[in-house]
């Protein structure tokens, strides 16, 4: 395939991240606490991370913050994504509400540092470093959630196309087609990763990179799980738990279990380095001692079932991809030992976010924590298909039901969510009792906005439905010149 063909289908891609045009704003909500109904301010430590780093040469944030109430038109120093470097010296409460067993927040001589880690900041820095050399002002809301919607599309867009590639290992051109679809279109990443500068899009991009180097059945070389591991450790810089698969990679082999944990534990260095830099000890983290006391079952059903944030309720087309994974523990092959593994890893992921204090994920449309995974069950679909999955008719309409619903709530989300549904007459963090409710489910408040569509929703519609045919007819177009080439 041409390498003019990839680029085509990543500006495409690139399109369909911004065809939304619902913007997400920020501004209102970073000084003084959170404003009712606006997104989350959190990506902006991500996107200052460039202006500590080049600028004041450390990775405190200091020079942005000020206390709560003030009028400097700087960040406030209490807010839940703000901590102190090093154990808070406070001994007051503070002003601005924080997450639930998060840190402390800073005291007034504390230095201040970001509770997340550093990796989408390392992958923000090259866009943003232009900016800081120029002395761009580094409070500019509008660059700075802008600029992260610029890099959040680019790292989705390169993990979209190497899951594109490995898709096309195992299934038909056809078939990699819907999946890479259903993939940006039908699962939180046009709503939530490539829209922001949060950890999903870097988290995304190392689990399909480490996919794509092993995921073969010709045996590969060694030298491909060490990468694939150092891969996935870089990915625990972004977020930890990208870590974690890792561990379920190796297809049982002993010798590539301890190639791949050895890469990723030279990977996840960097990690260690940061937080003894900023927090004095490589093994103390940003987010402080968040409780994993959440029951089980609840966590479970909240994940899977619930009505505000199933799995199952926002993308239940994606049980095929454990009938897949189910069928990888009777059949032979490389690529079936290591989805056995990746099974496992799923399940270990799962257990842990579902005894998580906050397993919903905070104000989010979908299941945020579980679609980080996301590319492993994609690949999984793909591998079923090439082993008699999804081959009867009835299996057909029952995946292409399931895909169109979860197509079309995902749709309107990008058009009109506003998170109105998560913080009103209730906050969802404060009483997470709301997303059991089956009377007020958040898709069906979310559908309930399709009347008040306007002009730019219209727009939006229009243009992302103009891109999309595009690349399908592209697609299509270059599919049968493919086959017929073959029968010349």
């Amino acid at each position: 395939m041409t390498r003019s063909r990839w680029v085509v289908r990543g500006l495409l891609l690139f399109v369909l991240a911004f065809a939304n045009l619902n913007d997400i704003r920020a501004g209102e909500a970073t000084r003084g606490g959170e404003a009712p109904g606006l997104w989350s301010p959190d990506v902006l430590p991500n996107a200052l991370f460039a202006w500590t780093v080049i600028r004041e040469h450390d990775v405190d944030y200091d020079e942005f913050t000020a206390p709560g109430g003030t009028t400097t038109g700087k960040l406030d120093r209490e807010a839940y994504f703000f901590r102190a470097c090093g154990v808070s010296t406070a001994t007051a409460p503070p002003t601005a509400k924080r997450s639930q067993g998060g840190p402390p927040a800073p005291g007034p001589n504390d230095h201040v540092c970001s509770v997340f880690p550093p990796g989408m900041g390392i992958l923000a820095l090259p866009f943003f470093a232009p900016f800081v050399l120029t002395g761009w002002n580094a409070l500019d809301l509008g660059l700075l959630v802008h600029g992260g919607h610029v890099v959040a599309a680019i790292v989705e867009i390169l993990a979209t196309l190497m899951l594109w590639s490995l898709l096309r290992r195992f299934a038909t051109p056809r078939w990699s087609l819907v999946l890479v679809l259903l993939y940006f279109l039908a699962t939180s990443v046009r709503t939530v990763a490539s829209q922001a500068l949060w950890q999903h899009s870097g988290v995304h991009l190392a689990v399909a990179s480490a996919l794509w180097l092993v995921l073969r059945e010709e045996s590969v070389p060694l030298s491909r799980d060490f990468a694939a591991g150092l891969v996935l450790g870089l990915g625990g810089v972004v977020r930890q738990t990208a870590a974690l698969v890792a561990l379920g990679l190796h297809g049982f082999h002993p010798r590539r279990i301890m190639l791949i944990l050895v890469g990723a534990a030279i990977g996840i260095a960097p990690l260690l380095a940061y937080n003894d830099l900023a927090f004095g000890s490589p093994l103390e983290q940003g987010y402080g001692t968040k409780s994993f006391a959440t029951p089980l079952q609840t966590g479970l059903y909240g994940l899977l079932f619930s009505p505000s944030r199933g799995l199952f309720v926002y993308t239940p087309y994606l049980v095929f991809a454990f009938f897949a994974l189910f069928r990888a523990w009777r059949w032979p092959g490389e690529v079936a030992g290591r989805l056995r593994g990746l099974s496992l890893v799923w399940i270990a992921t799962l257990a842990l976010y579902a005894t998580y204090s906050e397993w919903w994920g905070g104000r989010v449309f979908g299941s945020r924590f579980l679609d980080d995974l996301a590319p492993v069950l994609f690949v999984a679909i793909a591998w079923g298909t090439s082993v008699g999955m999804l081959r009867s008719r009835f299996a057909l309409v029952v995946f292409g039901l399931m895909a169109a619903w979860s197509f079309v709530l995902f749709q309107v989300a990008a058009f009109l969510y506003d998170k109105g549904w998560d913080t009103m007459p209730v906050n969802v963090n404060d009483d997470p009792s709301k997303l059991f409710n089956w009377s007020d489910p958040q898709w069906l408040a979310v559908l309930r906005l399709v009347p008040s569509a306007d002009e730019r929703v219209i727009a939006g519609v229009l243009l992302s439905a103009l891109v999309l045919l595009l690349l399908v007819r592209l697609e299509l177009r270059a599919d049968r010149g493919s086959e017929l080439a073959s029968h010349v």
